[in-house]
């Protein structure tokens, strides 16, 4: 079987004559559809959308037309004016000749000169601030004249303790003061029988070069060290 006799059992030939006209007819019937549909949307439309569409529109307001602002305040009250009285000064009188300045003429009503009191300026005495505190670290530290072998020196042996044979190291905290001088003295250590005592009174006997910080002379509190040795 050929080619043309297989087209013409099939209905080829056909499809392509009729092909055309029902292209058409589906494109019309498209076209009337679609139309019919927008013709009833147009139709069947809520009116409360035409209203929103209505009122929905844009105003530009130009910075004239705008108000002032909101007050951020609540409950504010309005201020009242207070009138005050105009103080009297009297009236001006000219300068005469000889004068360099004007002078005012007292009102009668005002009070006699002899009622007004001038009180005298008050001065304020500053008092001196005194520095009573010991500072424990400076930038330089109390020496005493002749180094630490003068205050050894000036110890003297207590008695008992020579007898007893008692030896030791006793610890003394010294409180210097500006001027060198050591106003008390507090045993840290002892080692007692009386050589406490002695070490404090020689400490309490010797001067010092006083301690100094940032250029000036301080109060210093240090400890020194006293051998007490047969």
């Amino acid at each position: 079987m050929n080619s043309e006799n297989q087209n013409n059992v099939y209905g080829a030939f056909e499809l392509k004559k009729i092909y055309k006209k029902n292209y058409f007819i589906g494109v019309v019937a498209a076209i009337i559809f679609h139309l019919v549909v927008i013709a009833l949307y147009i139709i069947i439309k809520p009116e409360g959308q035409n209203e929103q569409d209505n009122e929905t529109k844009i105003r530009i307001l130009k910075y004239a037309e705008l108000g002032p602002p909101p007050s951020i305040i609540r409950n504010e009250q309005p201020t009242e004016k207070i009138n005050a009285p105009k103080p009297n000064f009297g009236k001006l009188v000219a300068a005469k000749k000889g004068e360099a300045v004007s002078e005012f003429e007292v009102p009668k009503e005002s009070g006699a000169l002899t009622d007004v009191k001038v009180e005298p300026p008050k001065v304020e005495v500053k008092k001196e601030v005194v520095d009573k505190t010991f500072y424990v670290a400076v930038d330089m530290m109390p020496e005493p004249s002749g180094g630490i072998e003068a205050i050894q020196k000036k110890i003297i042996y207590p008695p008992n303790a020579r007898s007893d044979k008692v030896e030791g190291k006793v610890i003394i905290k010294a409180f210097i003061d500006e001027s060198g001088s050591v106003r008390r003295a507090e045993v840290i250590k002892g080692i007692g029988s009386g050589c406490d005592e002695a070490a404090i009174a020689a400490v309490m006997s010797s001067r010092f070069r006083p301690g100094r910080m940032n250029g000036k002379v301080v109060k210093v509190q240090m400890t020194i060290s006293l051998v007490f040795r047969l």
